[in-house]
């Protein structure tokens, strides 16, 4: 199988270009785009003999270009896409009085309310009775989580990648955090920005482990404004603490795919092991030599990941 899946990924030193002559190309070709009422940006990308249906739910600052490479594998294994921009980022709509590089949102409610109608107006009309699959990293990892325990059976399996069900920071700290950052949404300070990142993020010190998938990906973010947003609003670090709690007790009831990475600087992987151990239906593959943003790997890590992911998506 993994010979099949070698075909399926650009070689390291051609990235660019594979995504310019193949990926590029076949994309434009199957997209459909829009907006939905409440002012969300989604692409659907129909595969040409579907046999299941894949919405995409990405992670805290990023947008559609991460997601090329990974949509043009799944279009080649004949499962159609559909991934929309979260609320706040990119050209979906965005609450006002915020800064132009910063994310809000007062719950994370919010977002699987926003994945619902996703999923209700453009996902299941789309597979026309196919399977649907929900993947989600980080991020849209939790807010997958969350969705599906809310939800269950819209979605026949999920795949989790390096998500948000747990942040990678002292257990004290959280414990502290909370309740502060709680008190100051109170106060009104909740869409003040919390300044943790900047624009000019460096290779070296970025979770992801490809240098020239970072770059296309960090190239693109340059070129335009909407895709800057790189900082959390007060208000959105206290709900993210809260929903990660909720979504690592959340109990999902179809088959789980939980890919951690080795090197995760964000999420904490004890704890994602914890949750695997606690739920029967949930598979967890540890991919070796990756950092959080997996998909932003060389070639020879993405060949574990996308033949774990494929594997779990034949099974069903």
């Amino acid at each position: 199988m993994e010979s099949d899946i070698d075909s399926l990924i650009f070689e390291d030193g051609e990235f660019q270009a594979g995504i310019a002559r193949f990926a590029r190309p076949l994309l434009s070709s199957r997209e459909k785009t829009g907006y939905t009422p409440t002012g969300l940006y989604w692409s659907l990308y129909q595969a040409e003999q579907p046999r299941a249906l894949m919405t995409v739910c990405h992670g805290f600052s990023e947008g559609m270009y991460k997601y090329r490479e990974f949509i043009y594998c799944m279009l080649k294994e004949n499962i159609s896409c559909l991934i929309y921009e979260q609320r706040g980022h990119g050209r979906s709509v965005r609450a006002e009085g915020i800064a132009k590089d910063a994310v809000h949102i007062d719950s994370f409610d919010t977002y699987v309310n926003d994945l619902a109608e996703i999923t209700e107006t453009l996902a299941v009309p789309a597979a026309q009775g196919l399977p649907l699959l929900l993947f989600g990293h980080s991020m849209g990892g939790c807010i997958a989580a969350l969705f599906a325990a809310r939800h269950p059976g819209l979605y026949s399996a999920l795949v989790l990648s390096s998500p948000m069900l747990s942040v990678r920071i002292a257990k004290k700290a959280q414990f502290i955090a909370g309740p502060v950052l709680h008190l100051a949404c109170r106060l009104g300070k909740g869409k003040q920005t919390v300044r943790v990142f900047t624009e000019e993020e460096k290779f070296r010190t970025s979770p992801a482990s490809s240098r020239e998938r970072w770059q296309y990906c960090h190239d693109v973010r340059k070129e335009n404004v909407l895709l800057q947003t790189v900082n959390p609003t007060v208000s959105w670090v206290s709900a993210a603490l809260e929903a990660s709690r909720k979504a690592k007790k959340a109990r999902i009831d179809v088959p789980v795919l939980l890919l951690m990475s080795e090197h995760d600087s964000l999420v904490d992987n004890a704890d994602l092991m914890a949750y695997a151990r606690a739920n029967d239906n949930v598979k967890a593959v540890m991919i070796p030599s990756s950092r959080h943003e997996i998909i932003l790997s060389p070639k020879a890590v993405l060949v574990q990941y996308y033949t774990a992911v494929l594997s779990f998506i034949r099974e069903r």
